[in-house]
């Protein structure tokens, strides 16, 4: 059943059920509290394709939905077929952290009814997906002014620790034991998220 056009609802959901292997990677996190891992950010992007009336529209829209001014994407090369010229506007992005992003993060998978697939993890345990009707989001209403747009969103995690690799003083590379793996990432959205994944 679609929730389009309804409020979030703190529904009583059974908890998404976790593999053996899921299982010791959430023990694991208890065990060692600096092993857990953590959004660092979420990225949304909204790719118009051009430039114009449609692209403000977007921007209007992704600030409107994350609370934050976005800033813009350029072409990288020119493509005759679709009329676009090289370092011509052509999407509107923003990043969020902090408690912003996790607002939008649970938002936007209430949207998708919590359920993604597993293919949308890549092998660092980072989710994208996308949504193709911003009003999928709660509490949004139809604007005739901006129509109907869809937007792409990347969620980071990472751990803390992660920082060593991109100080300036004295980098380090993350080590193989403690980076973050498909597997890994599927557990913490299903333990922190309760999301489904297929």
């Amino acid at each position: 059943m679609s929730r389009r056009g309804k409020a979030p609802v703190e529904e009583e959901r059974e908890p998404v059920p976790l593999t053996e292997e899921e299982q010791k990677f959430v023990d694991d996190w208890k065990t060692h509290p600096m092993k857990r891992p953590i959004v660092k950010k979420v990225s949304v992007n909204f790719g118009v394709g051009s430039s114009g009336p449609e692209l403000e529209k977007a921007r209007e829209l992704c600030e409107k939905i994350t609370k934050q001014v976005p800033a813009e994407g350029k072409a990288k090369e020119s493509v005759r077929g679709f009329a676009i010229r090289k370092h011509e506007p052509i999407a509107v992005f923003t990043t969020l952290r902090g408690e912003l992003a996790k607002e939008f993060l649970k938002k936007s998978l209430w949207a998708l009814e919590d359920r993604v697939s597993a293919k949308n993890f890549d092998m660092h345990g980072n989710l994208s997906f996308g949504i193709s009707d911003h009003l999928d989001l709660p509490n949004i209403k139809y604007d005739p002014k901006i129509g109907v747009h869809g937007f792409n969103t990347t969620v980071v995690l990472e751990r803390n620790g992660f920082r060593v690799k991109k100080r300036r003083i004295r980098p380090h590379k993350i080590p193989k034991r403690h980076k973050i793996s498909k597997a890994e990432g599927i557990a913490f959205f299903k333990h922190e998220y309760n999301l489904g994944v297929e």
